[in-house]
């Protein structure tokens, strides 16, 4: 069983400034957008328990991927205009290289570049490819050297850079970008069907394989509804997830709605965790979750875990 290992957690870049910082943060995400009333619940003492549980969460993800023992760890991420630019806009894309690269550091605030190099796995890549693509799907692949589009100077995705390197323990990577943003978005049910032929692609390769969406959940950081999160769809997520019932999550899109932009956009990418996971009759551990409007995202984490 070469897929041992699922991993879901929301994006925001407070989760990695220090707590001292996330003011500075915050007004950067919501701008000038009126914050709801709850927010105001977010006093010093508040933000200083959440920040201790954020810490914790990210730490016992760091600490799965260290004792499942990976060899590889497929990374789902949402693209914004970082590796692409409007001129090409893939809905599924894998990078098959030896390394990738990305700025993180918000220079809106001054922060010095803080540029990273990852990992990939090119060979477990290449079987990704011939194998999902024989079982119907059209993926679009980077072959080579790392050329962003969207941003030649930042590269990849923020998203990508802080998780994998927070939480990935050094561990190789594939990075599958999908396309969350961009209309035409794919469909929830498409997302679902590429995380089931994922899970089938990995029978061919004996090497011990984690997948991890990063990303999500509700909010819409610098948009229109920056501060504003909807936890209850984030807990009504998070529950069809610890059941095994990602189908019901893939219909979100079929429907147009404010609350599923920006940052909702990509809980596509826990869809196709879910379904992967599923595919091997393994259900989701939601390990915490707690909106902060600071972080103008829904914070959640998960986990599915095999007993291999």
């Amino acid at each position: 069983m070469p897929l041992v290992l699922g991993l879901g957690m929301a994006y925001s870049p407070l989760f990695f400034r220090s707590r001292s910082e996330w003011e500075r943060v915050a007004r950067l995400l919501t701008g000038s957008v009126p914050q709801p009333t709850r927010a105001a619940e977010e006093t010093p003492p508040r933000l200083d328990e959440l920040a201790g549980r954020l810490e914790t969460a990210l730490d016992r993800l760091e600490e799965i991927v260290r004792n499942t023992q990976l060899d590889a760890l497929i990374v789902l991420v949402a693209d914004r205009q970082r590796f692409f630019n409007e001129a090409n806009i893939p809905q599924l894309h894998v990078f098959v290289g030896d390394e990738i690269w990305g700025d993180p550091s918000l220079h809106e605030l001054s922060e010095p570049s803080s540029r990273a190099t990852l990992t990939c796995d090119r060979h477990l890549a290449d079987v990704l490819v011939e194998e999902v693509v024989a079982s119907g799907f059209e993926l679009a692949e980077s072959r080579g050297e790392f050329r962003p589009l969207g941003d030649p100077g930042r590269g990849v995705s923020a998203a990508l850079v802080e998780a994998v390197t927070r939480v990935g323990g050094g561990v190789p990577i594939v990075p599958i970008h999908v396309n969350c943003h961009v209309q035409p978005a794919i469909s929830g049910q498409r997302v679902r069907e590429f995380g089931a032929a994922l899970a089938r692609a990995l029978h061919f390769t004996d090497k011990r394989v984690g997948i991890l969406a990063s990303g999500g959940l509700s909010g819409d950081p610098y948009g229109y509804l920056a501060g504003w999160i909807d936890d209850t769809l984030d807990n009504w997520v998070l529950r069809r997830l610890a059941t095994a019932r990602s189908a019901d999550i893939a219909r979100l899109w079929d429907v147009e709605s404010q609350s599923l932009i920006g940052s909702a956009a990509e809980i596509r990418l826990w869809v196709g965790v879910g379904a992967a996971m599923e595919t091997i009759g393994v259900r989701a551990e939601i390990l915490d979750y707690f909106p902060i409007h600071h972080a103008a995202v829904g914070s959640g984490f998960a986990k599915w875990e095999t007993s291999k």
